[in-house]
Protein backbone atom coordinates (compact mmCIF):
# COMPACT_ATOMS: atom_id res chain seq x y z
CA UNK A 1 0.00 0.00 0.00
CA UNK A 2 0.97 3.55 -0.77
CA UNK A 3 -0.15 6.84 0.73
CA UNK A 4 0.41 10.22 0.07
CA UNK A 5 -0.59 13.17 2.80
CA UNK A 6 -1.84 16.54 0.67
CA UNK A 7 -2.67 19.79 2.19
CA UNK A 8 -5.90 21.22 0.65
CA UNK A 9 -7.78 24.19 1.49
CA UNK A 10 -11.52 24.64 1.54
CA UNK A 11 -12.00 28.77 1.29
CA UNK A 12 -15.94 28.47 2.35
CA UNK A 13 -17.90 26.45 5.22
CA UNK A 14 -18.67 22.78 3.46
CA UNK A 15 -20.88 19.84 4.36
CA UNK A 16 -19.48 16.08 3.52
CA UNK A 17 -21.68 13.48 3.14
CA UNK A 18 -23.35 12.10 6.91
CA UNK A 19 -22.10 15.40 8.36
CA UNK A 20 -24.69 16.74 10.29
CA UNK A 21 -23.71 20.71 9.75
CA UNK A 22 -21.64 22.64 7.41
CA UNK A 23 -17.96 22.66 9.12
CA UNK A 24 -15.60 25.99 9.03
CA UNK A 25 -13.13 26.79 6.28
CA UNK A 26 -9.86 26.13 6.99
CA UNK A 27 -6.65 23.87 5.66
CA UNK A 28 -7.03 20.14 6.13
CA UNK A 29 -4.77 17.20 5.74
CA UNK A 30 -5.96 14.76 3.00
CA UNK A 31 -4.86 11.30 3.51
CA UNK A 32 -4.48 9.21 0.11
CA UNK A 33 -4.43 5.02 0.62
CA UNK A 34 -3.95 3.02 -2.22
CA UNK A 35 -4.01 -0.42 -2.21
CA UNK A 36 -2.55 -2.47 -5.09
CA UNK A 37 -4.97 -4.77 -7.46
CA UNK A 38 -4.92 -8.36 -7.53
CA UNK A 39 -3.92 -8.31 -11.28
CA UNK A 40 -2.36 -9.00 -14.29
CA UNK A 41 -0.63 -4.97 -14.84
CA UNK A 42 -0.34 -2.20 -12.15
CA UNK A 43 -3.52 -1.24 -10.47
CA UNK A 44 -4.46 0.53 -7.56
CA UNK A 45 -7.58 1.13 -5.33
CA UNK A 46 -8.13 4.80 -4.09
CA UNK A 47 -9.37 5.90 -0.93
CA UNK A 48 -9.23 9.18 0.91
CA UNK A 49 -9.54 10.69 4.28
CA UNK A 50 -10.04 13.98 5.21
CA UNK A 51 -8.52 14.95 8.84
CA UNK A 52 -11.31 17.92 10.02
CA UNK A 53 -9.73 20.31 12.72
CA UNK A 54 -11.75 22.22 15.23
CA UNK A 55 -11.44 23.38 18.44
CA UNK A 56 -8.46 20.87 19.46
CA UNK A 57 -10.88 17.97 17.61
CA UNK A 58 -9.51 16.32 14.82
CA UNK A 59 -11.81 13.77 13.18
CA UNK A 60 -11.17 11.33 10.10
CA UNK A 61 -14.28 11.70 7.32
CA UNK A 62 -13.55 9.09 4.61
CA UNK A 63 -14.11 11.08 1.16
CA UNK A 64 -14.17 10.42 -2.60
CA UNK A 65 -12.29 12.90 -4.94
CA UNK A 66 -15.98 13.91 -6.39
CA UNK A 67 -17.04 14.43 -2.91
CA UNK A 68 -14.18 16.55 -1.82
CA UNK A 69 -14.10 18.52 -5.27
CA UNK A 70 -17.71 19.45 -4.29
CA UNK A 71 -16.65 20.02 -0.78
CA UNK A 72 -13.76 23.07 -2.34
CA UNK A 73 -16.44 24.50 -4.74
CA UNK A 74 -19.72 24.75 -2.35
CA UNK A 75 -21.58 27.50 -0.97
Amino acid sequence: MKTTIKTVTIERPFQLPRMAEPHPPGTFELQIDEEPLDVVWEAYHRTMTLFLTSDGLTEAWPVSEEELDKAMASY
